[in-house]
């Protein structure tokens, strides 16, 4: 990226120059002023933006959350109305975002735990969770969830979704040999062999299995049978 910027782009592309360090590995080899020099500015223009560096790791933080929660929102939009339905839609989209950015999922979480965390970082990272405590508190409302503290239900939902996209991203995980939610009334090994085809990826597959484990907890949160 050599490319000069005028000012009104500067921030949003110091922002992304940044993230695609952070993908790439390379983000805590360099400086704000290599940064600056790499997208043609000079280094006095882009501490008009960020104070330092960690300053610049928050912002690409916050746009991590910011577009995770619009991916979550627009799953969930697009569900079915139910409780479960709509709780899964949005699980599913956090682990798609998160196999699909996993370094950028691990540094959002990183920068927001950190003592010195900006207060617009927080709040970007609870807009997330209230999120799912409100689709949890939702499920409950309509008696498709068990009664239990809301907040303690939410944070197991998060705590699932965030392991399976850590897990997923690195191919960590076999495919479940129990079911398949996805593809009903099909033996297991069929199913896995018309993935495997030519047709299917590996995205698909990695979906697949996410899908299947978020059932297993979906089932969890079920009310107890009198």
């Amino acid at each position: 990226m050599t490319a000069s910027y005028h000012h009104g782009d500067l921030k949003a592309a110091l922002v992304a120059y940044a993230r695609e360090q952070l993908e790439n590995q390379q983000f805590e080899k360099l400086s704000m002023r290599e940064m600056a020099k790499a997208i043609g500015v000079s280094h006095t223009a882009a501490y008009r933006h960020f104070a330092n560096k960690q300053a610049l790791l928050d912002a690409v933080a916050i746009q991590g959350f910011e577009e995770m929660l619009a991916e979550c929102q627009r799953a969930v939009q697009a569900a079915p109305r139910q409780a479960r339905a709509r709780l899964k839609a949005c699980g599913l989209a956090y682990v798609r975002y998160g196999v699909a950015a996993p370094r950028v999922q691990a540094h959002m979480f990183d920068a927001v735990s950190l003592p010195g965390a900006s207060v617009e970082l927080g709040k970007a990272g609870q807009r997330l969770f209230t999120l799912l405590r409100s689709l949890v508190e939702e499920g409950q409302n309509s008696d498709e969830f068990r009664e239990g503290d809301t907040r303690e239900l939410a944070h197991a939902c998060w705590a699932m979704v965030h392991g399976l996209a850590s897990l997923l991203s690195v191919h960590a995980l076999a495919a479940p040999t129990d079911r398949i939610s996805h593809l009903p009334g099909e033996p297991f090994e069929a199913k896995v062999d018309a993935l495997r085809s030519p047709s299917h990826t590996r995205n698909e597959i990695t979906m697949l299995q996410a899908g299947s484990a978020i059932d297993l907890l979906l089932d969890g949160l079920r009310p107890p049978r009198s």
